[in-house]
């Protein structure tokens, strides 16, 4: 596997607007996890979004770069995460 990305990919990946959508996300539970200091997806959109989007909604705000909740902090996002589900697709 060679980790690289092609111009195709980028932009595509740079075209990609989700802002527009979340306020249609709603009566679907939405759980963000979101990274305070995340350099790929800014802190500030992902809040911004956040916002946007109707209830049922929970955002798990953690200390640390886009891949803080993946590594040091799997903990507390895979317990949110387990408990959000538990919750949302038991009903």
């Amino acid at each position: 596997w060679t980790n690289a990305i092609t111009l195709t990919s980028l932009g595509l990946r740079l075209e990609y607007e989700a802002m527009p959508f979340t306020t249609h996300i709603a009566p679907t539970p939405l759980l963000m996890i979101v990274a305070d200091d995340d350099d790929i997806t800014p802190t500030d959109l992902a809040l911004a979004a956040f916002e946007r989007a109707g209830e049922p909604k929970r955002c798990l705000l953690l200390h640390g770069d886009h891949y803080y909740p993946y590594r040091a902090g799997f903990a507390a996002s895979s317990t949110a995460a387990r408990d959000w589900f538990s919750r949302n697709l038991n009903s």
